[in-house]
């Protein structure tokens, strides 16, 4: 079985003041790749800890995938713009925390 997800980082919203449902959204994204961060770090950290797939739609489609029973590809995308250096430095942590764990 393969599964591909495409997920979006929404940091730009404080800069473009986004409202109403673009930020709500945006907020939904951001809450799904901290929740990512999280059950790939409690799944490599070698104890046997409550792992939060339920805590985002995301993580709960990826529970079989990344709990061992197939193979994940992460791929991470940046911009070499400055005026985006503060979302490039995130996604740069993020892919380095998950490179890690794994």
């Amino acid at each position: 079985m393969h599964r591909v997800v495409e997920h979006v980082s929404c940091s730009e919203s404080s800069k473009a003041e986004t409202t109403g449902v673009r930020q709500k959204e945006g907020s939904y994204i951001n809450k799904s790749l901290l929740t990512l961060g999280t059950v790939i770090s409690k799944l490599t950290d070698g104890r046997n800890s409550h792992i939060p797939y339920r805590e985002s739609k995301l993580t709960w489609l990826l529970q079989s995938s990344l709990s061992g029973h197939g193979r994940v590809s992460l791929i991470c995308t940046v911009t070499p713009s400055s005026s985006n250096s503060e979302e490039t430095h995130n996604t740069l942590k993020f892919a380095h925390r998950a490179k890690q764990d794994h």
